[in-house]
C-alpha cells in the first residue's frame, strides 16, 4: 500500500537582502521534490515580511507581482514538516526555527540555536577558536562605538594590513562586502557595511585557495569531497549568482589527502560544535605562500551556512551528486532527518492556518 504523500511546507522570499536568491533556491527545491512523496506547499514572504496566501506564493515563486502585501506568520493546514529554503536574517538566523520549535513542527535544517550561532560570524569565530579551530583573525567595529568615535576604531582595523575585507556579521552571499586596499577606503567600507548590520567584521585577506565542503546529517553524517571556487579577484555577489567569471571545481584538484582529511575533520567537527543539524556547508580559505609568520598551506575556517544554497550552480548539491547522492535522495535525506529530531509532542499546538 502507498503511504499518502507528506504535506511539506516550502518556505521562501523573506526581507532579507538574500530575498531573491532564496527565491532561486527554492525553484530548484520545489522542481526537485517528488511529488509522488511530497505534497507541496508554497508559503511565500514578502519583502517587508509578510506571509503570503498559496496563489499570492506561487507568482511570487515564479517572479510575478505577488499580488498582495501578506500578513502575520501562518502555515498551511496539516503541515507536517517545513523545509526553510531562506537566507540571511528573518530566515536562517533562528527566528523562524524558534517559532516552529515552538509550534512543535518538524524543521529541516539546523535549530535556532544551531542557526543563530552559525549566521553570526563573531559568535562562530568565537566557539570555533575557543576549541582550537583555525579561524581567521578579525575586528569588529559596533556601530554604536563608530557613532562616537572613528579614530580608534580605524586604527584597530587597519592593524591587520592590507587588503582586508570588511563584512557585515549576519550577512550571506556576500552582500554588503568590501574589500579594501588602504585606509582611506576604509572608513565608506565600514558605512557601507553598517547599512546591512549594526555590527562590522574586518579580516585580512588570505591569499589562496577558496574551498567549500558540504555536510549531511541524514541516514548517517557525512562530509562532501572539498569543491573549489576558482576566478579572478574574489568571490563577490556579482560572481556567485550574476555571471560566469567563477568555475566550480568538484571536487578541488591537487590537494594532498591529508589536507582533504584536514578539511573533513574541520568540517565535521565545526557542523558538531556550532550545534547544527540536517545540512551545512563550510567555507575555508587555503594560503598559498608564506605570510609573515604564516605557513603556505594553512587552512582557515572562513565561514558556516545552515542553509546552503540550493541554486543549479551551488556547491552543495554539486558536492553530493558528485558522491552519488542525486538532489532528490537529498531532500529526501533532509526531511526525514527533521521528521527524527523534531517529533512533534503529544501536545497538539495552536498553529495558525491560512
Amino acid at each position: 500500500m502507498t503511504s499518502p504523500a507528506l504535506p511539506l511546507a516550502v518556505l521562501f522570499g523573506g526581507p532579507s537582502e538574500e530575498h531573491e536568491i532564496s527565491l532561486r533556491s527554492a525553484r530548484t527545491v520545489v522542481e526537485a521534490l517528488n511529488p509522488a512523496r511530497y505534497e507541496v506547499r508554497l508559503v511565500g514572504i514578502a519583502r517587508d515580511g509578510g506571509w503570503l496566501g498559496p496563489e499570492a506564493s506561487w507568482r511570487l515563486l515564479h517572479g510575478e507581482d505577488p499580488g498582495e502585501t501578506g500578513g502575520p506568520p501562518a502555515l498551511p493546514e496539516d503541515t507536517a514538516c517545513v523545509f526553510p529554503v531562506l537566507h540571511g536574517p528573518f530566515g536562517e538566523d533562528g527566528r523562524v526555527q524558534g517559532w516552529l520549535e515552538l509550534l512543535g513542527v518538524p524543521c529541516v535544517g539546523s535549530s535556532s540555536v544551531g542557526s543563530q550561532l552559525s549566521i553570526d560570524k563573531v559568535l562562530t569565530k568565537l566557539v570555533l577558536r575557543g576549541n582550537g579551530l583555525p579561524v581567521i583573525n578579525w575586528s569588529e567595529v559596533d556601530a554604536r562605538a563608530w557613532d562616537k568615535g572613528r579614530i580608534g576604531a580605524l586604527q584597530e582595523a587597519a592593524r591587520h594590513g592590507f587588503p582586508v575585507f570588511v563584512k557585515p556579521n549576519r550577512l550571506g552571499s556576500s552582500v554588503g562586502i568590501s574589500r579594501v586596499e588602504s585606509v582611506q577606503e576604509l572608513e565608506e567600507a565600514i558605512e557601507a557595511a553598517l547599512c546591512h548590520d549594526e555590527l562590522v567584521v574586518i579580516e585580512p585577506e588570505i591569499p589562496g585557495r577558496e574551498i567549500e565542503v558540504a555536510v549531511l546529517d541524514g541516514e548517517t553524517l557525512r562530509v562532501s569531497e572539498p569543491g573549489e571556487i576558482v576566478l579572478e579577484g574574489w568571490y563577490d555577489y556579482a560572481a556567485k549568482y550574476e555571471n560566469d567569471s567563477a568555475e566550480l571545481k568538484a571536487p578541488a584538484e591537487g590537494l594532498h589527502p591529508a589536507t582533504v582529511a584536514r578539511l573533513k575533520q574541520l568540517s565535521e567537527r565545526a557542523f558538531r560544535l556550532l550545534r547544527m543539524q540536517g545540512m551545512a556547508r563550510v567555507d575555508f580559505r587555503i594560503l598559498d605562500k608564506q605570510v609573515g609568520y604564516e605557513s603556505a598551506g594553512r587552512v582557515y575556517i572562513n565561514e558556516v551556512n545552515a542553509i546552503p544554497g540550493f541554486t543549479s550552480i551551488s556547491m552543495y548539491p554539486r558536492l553530493f551528486d558528485l558522491a552519488g547522492i542525486g538532489l532528490p535522495h537529498l531532500l529526501d535525506e533532509l526531511v526525514q532527518s527533521a521528521l527524527r529530531a523534531n517529533a512533534p509532542t503529544s501536545v497538539e499546538p495552536a498553529i495558525a492556518r491560512v
